[in-house]
Order: structure tokens, then sequence, then C-alpha cells
């Protein structure tokens, strides 16, 4: 693969060394384009939803692709928070009663699943040890009460992968649903819903997928999707949207009963070009990433770095330090290298657009500023 051609589609990688994909990717010169193609398609056109409704049909179209799915089963939404609160707001806190989730997770996922306490719900968070969590640690605590079950991907805090379809197997043993956030690992792992049974996924635009903030997508199981009535909602969740004055509710067929209203049009826009990036490249990504990521582990063991990023991680290499926010500002400042601070760890994330010497680059420069 010419990787020359891969670092044309972005810009400036010729003078920033992008290491932050698990923060925000570098911009792609499609993505730009489109964002401009919106502001056009506005001041031309004025209101064009039949044009508008075509680009979210396509993101969902490229979404499912990547996680192979169907169309039909992709709710367009603003945010990881939004999908959530939107499935928990389908859940009816009564026989069943329990949310298994972990300390691993991103923060969106242990406060939404609280907020939902005052309905019913009761939170158990599983706790991590060596910044990894034991699977067996989820036959403990999913139960015959649980409704729900948490899974992340790869975490935020360090690249800790998890084998996602094996708790969902043993969610499902015991009648749990299983959520998946998608967000750290979606466009760097390659994941297939059906084959992992997977109830719920989500997943974002702004990292991996190469796109901006503003949008994201919920897979919802097609075998339990009829099941479910969201509370959490808005007119497009809805079979006739533009009916006023309705007096009862009728859901969408499918996953689009959980969306909520007008969606972040420019967002789709810039999604729809990040996502056909990385399906150009979709079987090759996923293994120079894991070159990249090894190439760093290796790199920093070398130069006798720390890190808390475990065996079998994936994506994100932390390395724990005092003050890793001044930490990623100075190299910012200093040497043009994007890195991304994260409680008490400085992480590294490189994807396909990254290579080795750049790796390999910053990692002298962090163990000459930070480990002398």
């Amino acid at each position: 693969m010419n990787k020359e051609k891969i670092r044309e589609l972005f810009y400036n990688l010729d003078n920033v060394n992008h290491l932050a994909a698990c923060s925000k990717s570098p911009m792609l010169k499609t993505v730009k384009s489109s964002m401009e193609n919106y502001m056009k398609d506005v001041i031309e056109l004025g209101n064009p939803w039949n044009l508008w409704t075509e680009k979210v049909e396509k993101a969902r179209e490229l979404f499912a692709q990547l996680i192979h799915a169907d169309k039909k089963d992709i709710a367009a939404l603003y945010s990881v928070s939004s999908a959530l609160n939107s499935i928990m707001s389908s859940m009816e806190f009564s026989n069943r009663n329990e949310i298994v989730t972990s300390d691993m997770e991103f923060p969106t996922t242990n406060f939404a699943l609280y907020g939902y306490s005052k309905f019913g719900a009761k939170i158990k968070t599983i706790k991590s040890s060596g910044n990894t969590i034991d699977i067996d640690n989820y036959n403990g605590a999913i139960n015959k009460n649980t409704l729900m079950t948490t899974a992340i991907h790869v975490s935020s805090l360090n690249g800790f992968r998890q084998d996602v379809g094996k708790i969902a197997s043993i969610a499902h043993e015991n009648g749990s649903y299983i959520y998946v956030d998608d967000y750290q690992s979606l466009g760097g792992v390659n994941i297939d819903v059906k084959k992992s049974k997977i109830d719920f996924l989500a997943s974002g635009n702004l990292k991996w997928l190469l796109g901006v903030s503003g949008v994201a997508f919920l897979y919802v199981n097609p075998e339990i999707v009829e099941t479910l009535k969201p509370a959490n909602i808005g007119w497009f969740s809805q079979k006739n949207p533009f009916e006023f004055g309705a007096e009862s509710l009728n859901y969408a067929e499918g996953a689009r009963r959980f969306e909520n209203g007008t969606w972040a049009i420019p967002s789709i826009y810039a999604s729809i070009e990040g996502m056909k990036a990385i399906l150009d490249y979709y079987d090759y990504i996923e293994k120079e990433d894991r070159k990249l990521f090894q190439h760093a582990i290796d790199s920093l063991e070398r130069n006798g770095i720390p890190t808390i990023t475990p065996d079998e991680a994936a994506n994100i290499i932390a390395i724990p330090m005092k003050n890793p926010g001044d930490a990623e500002a100075m190299l910012k400042k200093k040497y043009k290298i994007i890195t991304s601070a994260r409680g008490d760890s400085l992480r590294i994330a490189p994807h396909f657009y990254n290579t080795e010497e750049e790796i390999s680059e910053a990692i002298e420069k962090i163990k000459f500023q930070f480990f002398k």
C-alpha cells in the first residue's frame, strides 16, 4: 500500500506529527470539501430536505457496511451520549433492573446509566485490576436480574481491548442485552455485530472514522428492535414525523425509532467522506494500525518508558506521568507533535496515515523531555 498516497488525503501531515486519533483525527481534504458543499447547497438551494435525507441514508449505509449490518438497523444521532440515553429510555426496570458496567468505560456510559437510577435502575460496576478486566468478572456480575450489560470494545484510558463476542454470550445466557461503545475502535479495529451477536452498538465519527463532532450512529439488533419503545425521541422516531397534534406514538420501523430531532446535517456530510475513506482501505487499516501500535510499544520499551497499556490492547498507548496535560501542550507547541492527555497519562494513538518514523521521533522527544 502506498503510504504517501494515503497521507496526501489529509491536510498538514508534512508539518504536524499527528498521533492523537483517540481524540481527533487530522482533517481529510474531502471532509473539508464536503462541509463547503453543505454551505454551497444551502446558499443555492435554501432548504434542500430531499438532498439532506439522501445524505443521511448514505451515511447509514456506510456505517452499516463498517459493522457488517443492514442499513435499516442504523439510527443517526448526535453523539454516543444521545444514543445511550435513547436506549436507556426504552428500558423498563421492573422484574429485571440491574445494569452491569465497568470502570473502564468512557465516562459517558457511567453518567448516563446513573441518570436512570431515579427510574429504578440498579447499577453494578465491575472494578478493573491492573488497568484490565478479567472476563470472569462478567460471569460473576451478570445474573438473572441483569437487564443490560455494557462492554467497551477498546478503552479510552489505555487501549484495553475486550472480546465483546464472549461478553455478549455471557450476557445472553442470562437474558441480558449487550451494549458496546465502539468509539475508540471502529475505524481501527474491525467488528461484525452479527457474528458477535451484539444488541446495541454506538460509535461517533470524530476520531478513528475521520469525521467531525456532532454525529454518531446506533446499531440495534433487528430481532429485538420492535419490542423496544424509547421515550427519549423526536419527530424522526415516528412513521409520520409531520403529524401535527399527535395523541399517540407510531414508531418508525427498525432502528429509526431511536432517533431524535433534525439531524446535524453538516456533520452528516463530513461523516460520509470519513467513512468512505475508511472503507476504501478497510482490509489494510486494521493490520497497519496493529503494526504501528506494536512499533510504538516496542519503542517505548527500548527507551525505558513505562505504559499502562496491557498486552492484547489496541489503538491507544498510555504513558503515565505527572501533569500529562502540560506535556501534551508542550509537545504540540515545541515540536508540533499531537498527543492526547487523559487522566494521569499521555496517550499516543497512531492511525494508518502515520509512519513508524513519526512514532519513533515522538518517543525520542518524550524521553528527552520527561524521562531523562
